[in-house]
């Protein structure tokens, strides 16, 4: 069950069963907040990376079998889910099998929004989450890191483009991060591009980097910083906290294979590691002995972290 995970506890989404289309970790952007680590099968080619009938097979027995409430179908995972070229099948299965049951989201990074067929493919969702992190070209290539030199003005004018055409909801993600995109002329210009998307985005997110980043120099901005960002951003809200819920872990037999399965997708806290292998009833002390041939413990903001040994 490893393309399809949860439902996990989301800030933006509520229940959210994630579905993932890349290997790790496969992206057009190399982040420098990225949760998931390096990039390390850095493309923009749109190729079916995991078979489409597998991922729809295991999205059916996940429905079928999942004791939480699903509030949001979620396309998000250990890459960008827009590389895939099953996209639009996917959630067209959905859509055919499912009725008006699920939403559909999809967390892009918004790179590929300049090409027309991608686009066609995000209008199927229900609700589509892109991030805007840089005020301009020069930070994009600073924060975003992306693989081709397309420029950052091509990227926003696809958003502004699929916004035009697009009945569902916009939710932007901006990351916000101390002494990089933080200051009052940054933020004065990411409200400047979001301003000039129509119609506006229902909903944009102040997210900062709460689990640990990829590079260890990204830290968390300040309070006065993100009460700055709410008041001139249009339609504004901070996610700037730590999600909070159960994770469903009941398609599997053990806190072991579970908490693996987790930590392929994002960090888990080592509060909520602790919370699952209690579910199980499992051996405290062995499992950790376990994870620790695939996991490390990372501290970040005062909290630990179980995060994925990334390949060499």
């Amino acid at each position: 069950m490893g393309n399809v995970f949860g439902p996990v506890p989301s800030r933006r989404l509520g229940n959210s069963l994630g579905i993932n289309l890349t290997p790790l970790k496969t992206c057009n952007y190399a982040c420098i907040y990225c949760q998931l680590g390096k990039t390390t099968n850095f493309t923009n080619q749109r190729k079916e990376y995991i078979k489409t009938e597998e991922i729809i097979k295991e999205l059916k027995y996940a429905i079928e079998n999942t004791e939480l409430p699903i509030d949001y179908i979620t396309f998000i995972g250990d890459g960008e889910p827009t590389l895939h070229s099953g996209l639009g099948e996917i959630i067209k299965w959905i859509k055919e099998q499912h009725k008006e049951k699920f939403k559909i989201a999809v967390v892009t990074n918004g790179f590929l929004m300049y090409d027309e067929k991608v686009r066609e493919e995000l209008k199927l969702a229900d609700l589509i989450l892109p991030s805007i992190d840089a005020p301009d070209e020069k930070k994009f290539k600073l924060i975003n890191r992306p693989i081709e030199n397309i420029s950052y003005e091509k990227i926003i004018e696809g958003l502004r483009i699929f916004a035009k055409e697009y009945t569902g909801k916009i939710w932007i993600e901006i990351m916000l991060m101390k002494e990089i995109n933080d200051s009052r002329k940054d933020i004065d210009k990411l409200a400047e591009i979001i301003g000039s998307i129509n119609p506006l985005p229902e909903r944009v997110y102040i997210n900062t980097p709460v689990r640990p980043p990829v590079e260890k120099w990204v830290k968390i901005p300040s309070e006065e910083a993100i009460k700055y960002a709410q008041s001139v951003i249009p339609n504004a809200y901070s996610i700037a906290y730590r999600e909070d819920g159960d994770f469903d872990v009941s398609r599997y037999t053990n806190s072991l294979d579970a908490i693996l399965d987790i930590t392929e997708k994002h960090p888990l806290r080592y509060d909520q590691a602790e919370k699952i292998i209690n579910h199980f009833n499992d051996e405290k002390e062995k499992v950790f002995q376990e994870l620790e041939k695939s996991i490390k413990i990372v501290e970040y903001d005062g909290y630990k972290y179980l995060l994925k040994k990334l390949k060499k």
